[in-house]
């Protein structure tokens, strides 16, 4: 065997260990990243939203959770009052699923979709002869949106919000923008 025969055989399992270093090296780098998103699971986190309602024309406030149910799914009830407004006022209890697309390590997006259940409020003052005038009205519908999450720090978090609420008589689009962080 020569030494030229020789070189090109060091050469032939050189480039056939890298290879499989390369391999392994791939192989644990994706397991590293299922290990790493594993870890949303069961989560619990809770948070404050502000925003804006199309159909009642008014700024609102609100809490919120986040329950990690599996890695991609969370469930997020809410609660959120709105400001009266000309007389009309509304309450809203929300149970909205999001399921997480993850866009980097510190930003998702994720569809809404989920059940809306609202109190409205009407109430005109009455003085002197004007007779006052109140109704409230009852409503369920149904939430479908678009969600997106940056991460600010490991356990605090932003949120912004579009979403149409199906609700008889009252449908409209709402817009809520929040900050989180988990427990």
């Amino acid at each position: 065997m020569s030494f030229s025969d020789a070189f090109d055989y060091l050469c032939v399992v050189n480039e056939t260990i890298m290879k499989k270093a390369f391999l392994i090296s791939v192989f644990l780098g994706l397991l590293s990243l299922l290990k790493v998103s594993a870890q949303f699971e069961g989560t619990v986190g809770m948070g404050v939203h502000a925003g804006y309602g199309a159909e009642i024309n008014s700024p609102g406030v609100g809490l919120h959770l986040h329950y990690y149910r599996t890695n991609n799914l969370r469930l997020a009830p809410s609660f959120t009052y709105f400001l009266e407004r000309k007389g009309t006022s509304m309450w809203m209890a929300e149970a909205d699923a999001h399921y997480i697309l993850p866009l980097s390590l510190t930003a998702s997006l994720y569809p809404i979709a989920g059940i809306h259940y609202s109190n409205w409020k009407y109430r005109t003052a009455g003085t002197g002869e004007t007779v006052a005038t109140e109704w409230r009205k009852h409503r369920p519908g149904v939430n479908l949106g678009l969600g997106f999450q940056h991460d600010i720090s490991y356990r605090v978090r932003a949120n912004f919000e579009l979403k149409y609420q199906f609700i008889k008589d009252y449908s409209q689009v709402v817009f809520m923008a929040g900050f989180g962080f988990w427990l």
